[in-house]
């Protein structure tokens, strides 16, 4: 099991302030929930959102203080404020506050699945099960229910049906729909949303100090409100693949040799890091949808009015060049059949240790070959 990244990373967290008001408010008048399931895009600030809570609530007790339209005055600002001066707020982002558990997995050596196991949740009886070490809250933290089987779900289940007094669970995924109804149904849902092109462009540019501005917002455009997503793009340098990718389809010539190795370091790289599987399954589905719209509406990529709107015109970008192409050359139910078969394979090649390579080379030569005309 892997704790997640440190408090080195942390920049400030933004967005998501419609949330932290109705929590406040909720807290105001003692009616917070004992479980609370945060949904939404991969990269947007989730589990940051539940660990700066899980600070908050951790806090020794504090006066009160002046009430304002049923809610504590400046409260939200208090939450937004605590960071690595607070001695709380580092035990929680270090992961060694007595009274939180934060379980976090990924693949390694020794989890290949890359899943939080059964005994994981198992050890949060030894919190649950014991008062509190300070008195005060108890935070547990899953990151994320994804990565979670039917075993593991079902002992989240069990502990939610019965929970524990004094105790808030912060539920994250990013892939509601998986989460089995039972668990759904015992949590307050909470959909958050993409941030805004500002927010997003400010979180980048603290990482990429390096990077120019159109560059910025390029990859704000391609991971569609995510600065996480953002950077893992930018990290597997995945829009050269896409680049060539796009320059073999395009080419009179198709060098099946450079596509077969550009196919194979692809996949090894895919199985090696799950940065790159996150990076390439988020923008391939982008490929196809922007291409099926394209297909649908019969109008070139380059013309998109929610392109040619931004503040600056984009450079080139290999993925709506790509996408461009296949529009051309397939129809939107062509595209959405490719679109199905590429999730169902692309999952199942990870989940059955497939060579990612060879699966890869199937499905776009499959795409490129299809697209030829007699």
């Amino acid at each position: 099991m892997n704790l997640g990244n440190s408090a080195q990373s942390y920049i400030g967290l933004r967005g998501h302030i419609d949330f932290l008001e109705q929590f406040c408010i909720a807290k105001q008048n003692n009616q917070l929930h004992h479980a609370y399931l945060f949904f939404g895009k991969l990269g947007i600030g989730k589990s940051l959102l539940a660990r700066q809570l899980a600070a908050y609530l951790l806090q020794e007790e504090k006066e009160n203080t002046p009430v304002f339209n049923g809610m504590e005055q400046n409260e939200v600002k208090n939450i937004l404020s605590l960071n690595e001066n607070n001695s709380v707020w580092r035990q929680v982002f270090y992961h060694s506050h007595p009274d939180l558990i934060y379980l976090f997995a990924h693949k390694s050596e020794t989890n290949k699945s890359g899943q939080i196991k059964i005994e994981d949740i198992k050890s949060i009886a030894h919190l649950t099960h014991h008062q509190s070490g300070r008195g005060g809250w108890r935070i547990v933290i899953i990151d994320s229910l994804d990565n979670t089987n039917r075993n593991s779900s079902n002992a989240i289940l069990k502990i939610l049906e019965e929970p524990p007094e004094k105790t808030i669970f912060f539920l994250i995924s990013h892939k509601i729909n998986n989460v089995i109804p039972t668990i759904r149904s015992r949590c307050q849902q909470v959909r958050l949303k993409p941030l805004s092109d500002s927010d997003a462009l400010a979180i980048l540019q603290s990482h990429m100090e390096d990077q120019e501005g159109s560059n910025l917002k390029q990859l704000i455009w391609l991971a569609e409100g995510s600065p996480g997503m953002a950077l893992l793009i930018a990290n597997a340098k995945i829009e050269i693949i896409i680049d060539t990718l796009a320059d073999i389809f395009l080419k009179n010539n198709f060098e099946f040799q450079k596509f077969s190795s550009l196919m194979a370091k692809w996949g090894a790289d895919i199985s090696k890091m799950p940065e790159m599987a996150e990076a390439t399954a988020f923008l391939i589905d982008k490929l196809f949808s922007q291409a099926a719209l394209s297909a649908v509406a019969a109008l070139s990529i380059a013309d998109d009015k929610n392109i040619k709107n931004k503040e600056n015109d984009f450079d080139h970008i290999s993925l709506l060049t790509l996408a461009e192409y296949l529009a051309e050359k397939h129809t939107a139910e062509e595209l959405a059949k490719f679109h199905i078969e590429w999730q169902i394979g692309f999952q199942q090649a990870e989940q059955s240790y497939l060579d990612m390579g060879v699966f890869m080379q199937q499905i776009f030569y499959k795409i490129y070959s299809q697209t030829q005309t007699p």
